[in-house]
């Protein structure tokens, strides 16, 4: 027997009924060689913190406990709601008659995640292939059983996912805790490594529409009358048709005395406008969200799982989780057959046409998944909203087939006194994709003209106009600006942004749904706002890296290259862990806010806290983070030039706030080695860029003289180098 490991009922419901598997147990289906079982979502979780040790960490949070890193290993554990689906699939597992476990779980990051987290806990010791498909139809399902991959073939996905969920998990408990204690006010705050540079970017363009000074300018505007009609065409001067004064544009309008005007120019050309790229799913997401005002981006996302998963008959598009608008090359055989089958009894159908273009299929510009389009199995009973998501994939599609809408443009010039007046028109001559969508385009029709034809100027008179602020992030420009880390760049410029993002297509949605509920922004009718609490959270919270959307895009990228196998999981967490100790004694030994932490505690049934006086929290604080009662200064910084002292806490330049050099007593790395840093190694490392240590204990109990170094990394924080010293 061959055990089938999917993510969700659902799709085990599909795979069952065309593989034969006809006998429906408790979770599982079975029949024909085949025992397809399921997950439901994540069965298996990270351990809580208070699993680590209850007496010390359950009920309430305390300064001293943080920052929280396992010293072990990190643990993982069966989420209880889950643990009956859990056994039965631990059962199956190790039944004798499972030859091997087939794990088709979505062909990602997390679906990766969620299958090697089971096997793990199950203590599987079968074989596991894998099932990459991209929909699941029966075609699809024969072929991925065909060409099963090896497990180790996904080792590199697997890490990246587990690296994911460490990162966000130590982010999120030890920043999450610690900001509520020292600056919650009793209000409990959510910090994340998506969260807030999300967050930032609403409060800066709040801030860039707060801070707007509008600029008055003026253009010129001639009325003019000709045999066939009247049209308007606008000043323009030295290519510029935008005056700084009135006095400027009243002083033209004054030198013009003539009551005729010359054509002297006149163009006509034709250009094409081609359908929209396929679609991502961040580009679905906005184009759902901007015209229908019921749907956010996370219900879209929800409602194309239901599509993909589809009803036990097999899905209807396919995989959504995708930042790609173009198909793999290797997909032309089965795209055209979809068309053809899609296109049937169309009133437009002899326009669509399969061709294989560039615009379609560009292997070079997918990086893990193609764009979604449909199937070729069509839809029934789809629910009201399913019908709006899946139309709307489906007429993308088809427009991509069909020829482009065809426009005549005119441009007129028209010369009175020496000034030329531009006037522009467009036409639309034929409809091409645009049928698709049944819509009636708006024609800028000008009366015809010829050249040298003599025409009446019926007046000449200034527009006064003003610069417009930016406006309002919404769902669909928000998508697009965490997408390409607030980067103007197009959707289907792979190159440039590759892997560089804050969050997945995957996991947008969620932050947009979390920084709502949490109370950092709020939504007016499609826009985005920052809060007075998210407003005051951007600016107290000293660690300004996790703000910073370059540095929340490098920790996605370096995510990505580990997928790709071009950066290791270790050194990765290393440098989080390093993040995380030293940002969190930053905040600890923040004393400019005035807080007071001395047997400061935090409630976290009742999400009260328990102390002496009421924590307030000042608004302003200094740029130093350091105790200037210090010793004398032990050296010269290496990325600021700063004076560098000794405090409580360890050893920081003046100026750490923005330099962030700076090497904590308790340091995490030092600590694996038994050593701690003192004014010796400080004073050589700041002299000579290196420094001599004797007596570090290595991971076997031996002692062991080495020299140190502490740089700035690709990342851009500060990282030991050790070396022995032979």
């Amino acid at each position: 027997m061959k055990l089938i490991l999917a993510e969700k009922p659902s799709v085990a419901k599909t795979i069952a009924s065309f593989l034969g598997a006809k006998t429906r147990h408790n979770g599982y289906f079975e029949g024909n060689g085949y025992i397809i079982t399921y997950a439901v979502g994540h069965l298996v979780s990270l351990y809580d913190m208070k699993d680590y040790d209850k007496d010390k960490y359950s009920g309430s949070w305390k300064m001293d406990n943080f920052p929280f890193i396992p010293q072990d290993k990190f643990k993982f554990k069966v989420e209880s709601s889950k643990k009956d689906q859990f056994n039965i699939v631990k059962t199956l597992i190790h039944r004798d008659d499972i030859e091997y476990i087939i794990n088709a779980t979505d062909n990602d990051r997390e679906g990766e995640l969620i299958a090697f987290l089971i096997f793990l806990m199950a203590k599987n010791k079968k074989p596991v292939k894998r099932i990459l498909v991209n929909e699941w139809t029966p075609q699809d399902i024969t072929k991925g059983l065909q060409n099963l991959k090896d497990d180790e073939e996904m080792r590199n996905l697997q890490a990246a996912g587990y690296t994911r969920l460490i990162t966000d998990w130590l982010i999120g408990i030890n920043f999450t805790s610690i900001a509520t204690l020292k600056y919650g006010n009793g209000k409990l705050l959510n910090i994340g490594r998506v969260i807030l540079p999300t967050v930032k970017l609403i409060y800066d363009r709040d801030m860039e529409i707060k801070n707007f000074v509008p600029k008055t300018y003026f253009e010129i505007e001639g009325n003019f009358r000709c045999k066939n009609g009247e049209y308007k065409g606008k000043l323009i001067k030295n290519k510029n048709s935008k005056f700084d004064t009135p006095e400027e544009a009243k002083a033209i309008i004054g030198s013009i005395t003539s009551k005729e005007a010359t054509i002297i120019d006149k163009k006509v050309t034709t250009s094409k406008e081609y359908a929209s790229k396929l679609f991502s799913l961040t580009s679905l997401q906005g184009y759902i969200t901007s015209k229908y005002s019921h749907f956010t981006s996370d219900k879209v996302l929800s409602v194309c799982q239901s599509l993909y998963e589809g009803k036990g008959k097999g899905g209807y598009i396919t995989y959504p989780r995708t930042d790609s608008v173009y198909l793999e090359e290797s997909l032309v055989g089965k795209t055209a057959d979809t068309l053809n089958k899609l296109k049937k009894g169309l009133p437009y159908e002899d326009k669509i046409q399969f061709t294989k273009t560039k615009r379609v299929f560009d292997s070079s510009k997918v990086d893990s998944h193609s764009a979604i389009t449909p199937t070729y199995i069509v839809p029934t009973n789809l629910t009201p909203d399913e019908s709006i998501v899946y139309n709307a994939i489906k007429d993308r599609f088809i427009a991509n087939f069909m020829p482009p809408a065809e426009y005549e443009n005119t441009e007129i010039k028209t010369d009175v006194d020496e000034n030329t007046f531009v006037t522009k028109g467009k036409v639309l001559k034929v409809k091409g994709y645009l049928e698709v969508y049944n819509k009636e385009e708006k024609n800028d029709l000008l009366p015809m003209v010829s050249k040298n034809e003599i025409v009446d100027v019926i007046e000449i008179k200034p527009l006064s106009k003003q610069t417009t602020p930016p406006k309002s992030y919404t769902e669909d420009t928000l998508l697009k600006a965490m997408k390409n880390c607030g980067k103007n760049v197009p959707e289907d410029d792979t190159a440039v942004l590759s892997g560089y993002s804050i969050g997945t297509s995957a996991t947008r949605a969620e932050v947009l749904k979390k920084i709502s509920q949490v109370g950092y922004v709020t939504k007016k009718g499609k826009s985005y706002f920052i809060t007075e609490l998210g407003k005051n959270l951007v600016e107290i919270f000293p660690v300004k890296e996790l703000f910073d959307v370059d540095y929340t895009g490098k920790l996605e990228k370096s995510l990505s290259d580990i997928q790709k196998g071009k950066y290791t999981r270790k050194e990765y967490l290393n440098n989080i862990m390093n993040f995380i100790w030293n940002s969190v004694n930053l905040i600890k030994s923040d004393s400019p806010k005035k807080i007071s932490t001395e047997n400061f505690t935090y409630n976290a049934k009742t999400k009260k806290f328990i102390s002496d006086k009421t924590p307030v929290v000042s608004k302003k604080s200094t740029s130093s983070k350091t105790s200037k009662s210090s010793d004398d200064v032990l050296g010269k910084c290496p990325a600021c030039g700063g004076d560098v002292r000794e405090s409580q806490k360890g050893f920081f330049c003046t100026n750490y706030s923005n330099c962030k050099y700076g090497i904590f007593k308790e340091d995490k790395y030092l600590q694996l080695f038994k050593k701690k840093p003192n004014k010796t190694m400080v004073k050589s490392l700041l002299k000579n860029g290196e420094a001599k240590v004797k007596s570090l204990t290595g991971k076997d109990g031996n002692k062991f003289d080495a020299l140190l170094k502490y740089e700035k990394n690709s990342n851009g924080y500060y990282s030991w180098l050790i070396k022995k010293d032979q």
